[in-house]
């Protein structure tokens, strides 16, 4: 019975992600591209040691959809950082990591979501490198989420994700 259940669940899930996918690769309408406006978001960084900027800026966008969203982001990891390189990623998460400038190569620190729609993103400072990283939560049955392309533009770390409701 509980592998009935378990099958079940798992079906759905896939069910789902199989009907929410023409909604995701249609919605890719637009190409990621920097925005010519400063970045909409702000994470603040908390230090522990070195000297680390205050701050580090976000580009985000929605664009909902009848059955989901996509949600992009780009990190202007540029103001802090040499050009970055994605260095780990699957369907739930993309990490991307650049050199630190000189002025702050000696930071130890991470950065704090300034709200509950921001916590999917993170930044850690250390060892020289800034790591921006992007972490979907775990699937549900009626919520399934996929990172859909991930990149880097100008040198700054970009995501853009997909969610069904």
């Amino acid at each position: 019975m509980h592998n009935l259940i378990r099958f079940t669940t798992t079906l759905g899930i896939f069910a789902t992600l199989f009907m929410a996918i023409p909604g995701f690769t249609q919605s890719q309408s637009t190409p990621l591209a920097i925005p010519r406006t400063s970045p909409n978001k702000s994470f603040k960084v908390t230090r522990t040691s070195g000297n680390c900027p205050q701050s580090i800026g976000i580009w985000t966008s929605t664009r909902q959809y009848e059955g989901g969203a996509e949600i992009s982001a780009i990190a202007n990891t540029l103001a802090i950082a040499s050009p970055a390189r994605l260095v780990g990623s699957n369907r739930k998460f993309a990490e991307f990591s650049a050199p630190l400038k000189s002025n702050f190569a000696s930071c130890v620190g991470k950065t704090t979501s300034p709200d509950v729609t921001l916590d999917f993103y993170s930044f850690r400072l250390q060892n020289g490198s800034v790591n921006f990283r992007v972490q979907l939560p775990k699937d549900t049955p009626g919520v399934p989420s996929a990172i859909m392309i991930k990149n880097v533009i100008s040198g700054q770390p970009a995501v853009r994700w997909a969610v069904a409701d």
